[in-house]
């Protein structure tokens, strides 16, 4: 099949609108502000496709983006951090596996329900605590300690794992070590080309679909190819509005419309009933 496998309920102008947003989010992200506002993709790309298919599709385009985004900030990392996150990150990772060992028992409703549930509100509670952040408030943060270091790569390896949902995690601890602006990003984006490279094993090699299919499949990878040519517009963007755009205000609106998005799957799981309901138009 040539075309990109659209769920049978999504019209095809929206499939392509939400994940071809998505990836741009991530080079924006990525490129122009470090990865935290990079949230925003993944209910977007959840609203397409729903959460399992999302993982899949979604890691390939990060390592993508990770890899184009690492290239203008090379040799500029702060490695008495990166030498205690990365082990964390790897504890994290083991850990997420287990979880996704763990949901393969359950039935494909159950395992979607929970992926749902899991998905909208960890985006829903990193959204209220990075706006909590941009109102100028301190978020409460770890001391200064290789210990600290080790216990937020676990937390943020185990949240990406899972939802893909790391980055405001790191941002955060990043920003309490006062590193400069070039140290902060060249740190944030090498840690998560590893992380994501990390979690590849799992996603390439644990059955996770009905016919035990791991998560990141044949169909997946090739739904991903059909989006790679806009990883370069988005970093391209990315960098373009580094220099232009003041990050509160541009990240502020891509909050809202994530939190918008991670609260409608939370809505449509628990009532069945979305804001963005597109019955109507596949009808029309």
């Amino acid at each position: 099949m040539f075309f990109p496998t659209i769920p049978a309920h999504i019209p095809a102008w929206w499939y392509f609108v939400c994940i071809g947003a998505a990836v741009l989010v991530i080079g924006i992200a990525k490129a122009g502000f470090g990865g935290g506002i990079g949230i925003l993709a993944v209910p977007l790309m959840s609203l397409a496709v729903g959460p399992r298919q999302m993982l899949g599709m979604m890691l390939p385009l990060l390592i993508a983006c990770d890899i184009l985004a690492n290239l203008h900030h090379l040799g500029h990392y702060e490695w008495r951090l990166l030498k205690w996150l990365l082990p964390g990150a790897v504890i994290g990772v083991g850990t997420g596996t287990l979880v996704l060992v763990h949901l393969r028992g359950e039935s494909p409703e159950s395992f979607n329900f929970f992926m749902t549930v899991m998905v909208g509100s960890i985006c829903l509670a990193v959204v209220l605590l990075q706006a909590y952040r941009l109102t100028g408030r301190e978020v409460p943060t770890l001391p200064s300690h290789p210990a600290s270091s080790v216990v937020v790569g676990t937390v943020a390896g185990t949240a990406s794992t899972l939802n893909h949902s790391a980055g405001p995690i790191i941002t955060v601890y990043l920003l309490q070590e006062k590193l400069n602006k070039q140290r902060f990003v060249s740190t944030q984006l090498f840690y998560f080309l590893l992380i994501n490279t990390a979690k590849l094993p799992t996603f390439l090699l644990l059955p996770m679909t009905d016919d035990g299919r791991p998560l990141i499949n044949a169909q997946t990878l090739h739904d991903s190819i059909w989006f790679i040519p806009l990883i370069p517009v988005g970093t391209l963007m990315g960098i373009w509005l580094h220099k232009r755009v003041p990050e509160k205000p541009f990240a502020a609106t891509l909050y809202v419309v994530a939190g918008l998005a991670a609260g409608d799957m939370l809505l449509k799981a628990f009532t069945g009933f979305s804001i963005f309901n597109l019955g109507w138009l596949v009808s029309h």
